[in-house]
C-alpha cells in the first residue's frame, strides 16, 4: 500500500490530466486521491511544492518501471521492443502520467523552477538511456539519447492526439520506427 505522500501525488497525477495546471489545487487533489480536506496541504504547503512533487514522482516511476526494462535490452530489435511497450503505456494505460508529464512540460516554458527541474528528470533518464545505448554500440550514446527520446515522444504525442488504439496495433506501428531510428545510431547497426 502507497504511503500518504505517494496517495496524494498520484491523485495530483490524475487532476493534472484531467484539469490541466489550473484545476490542480490542494482541494482537487485532497478529492481525487480521496483523502480528508486538507491532507494535500499538510504534506506539501504550497502549490509550487506540490507541482515539484509531482515531477519527482514521475521520475521516481520512471526509474522503478521504465529504466529497468531499457537496461535489460540486448540488442536493438529488443530495445524498440521494449520502448514500443513503454510508449504502448504511455498513450493507453498510464495516459494520465503523460498527459500530466505534457501539462507539466508547456507550465515550465514560463516556470524557470519548473523547468530545471523537469530537465534534471529528462537528464536523468537521458543518462540510462546512453548507457543502454552505450552498451549497444552507439559511438555518440548521449545524442542517440537525445533522439531516441525526441522519437520517442514524438510517436507517443501523436498516439495520444489519434485517440484510444488497440495496445497491440499501437506496438505494431511504434516497434519499426524506433527499431529504424536504433540502428541508424552509428556503431549500433
Amino acid at each position: 500500500m502507497p504511503d500518504r505522500r505517494t496517495e496524494i501525488l498520484d491523485g495530483a497525477l490524475h487532476v493534472l490530466a484531467e484539469h490541466g495546471m489550473r484545476g490542480l489545487t490542494h482541494r482537487a487533489v485532497d478529492a481525487a486521491a480521496g483523502i480528508p480536506p486538507g491532507s494535500t496541504s499538510y504534506y506539501f504547503r504550497s502549490r509550487a511544492a506540490l507541482v515539484a512533487g509531482c515531477c519527482d514522482r514521475l521520475l521516481e516511476i520512471d526509474l522503478a518501471v521504465e529504466v529497468p526494462a531499457v537496461r535489460a535490452a540486448a540488442d536493438p530489435g529488443a530495445l524498440a521492443e521494449v520502448l514500443a511497450a513503454v510508449g504502448v503505456a504511455m498513450a493507453t494505460a498510464q495516459r494520465h502520467r503523460t498527459l500530466a508529464r505534457y501539462e507539466l512540460s508547456l507550465a515550465a516554458v514560463r516556470d524557470a523552477a519548473l523547468r530545471e527541474r523537469l530537465v534534471e528528470g529528462g537528464s536523468t533518464i537521458r543518462a540510462l538511456g546512453a548507457a543502454a545505448l552505450r552498451a549497444l554500440g552507439a559511438t555518440d550514446p548521449d545524442v542517440a539519447a537525445d533522439e531516441l527520446a525526441a522519437t520517442l515522444d514524438g510517436l507517443v504525442l501523436t498516439a495520444l492526439v489519434r485517440g484510444p488504439r488497440d495496445p497491440s496495433a499501437l506496438a505494431a506501428r511504434l516497434r519499426p520506427p524506433l527499431e529504424r531510428m536504433l540502428r541508424a545510431q552509428p556503431g549500433v547497426g
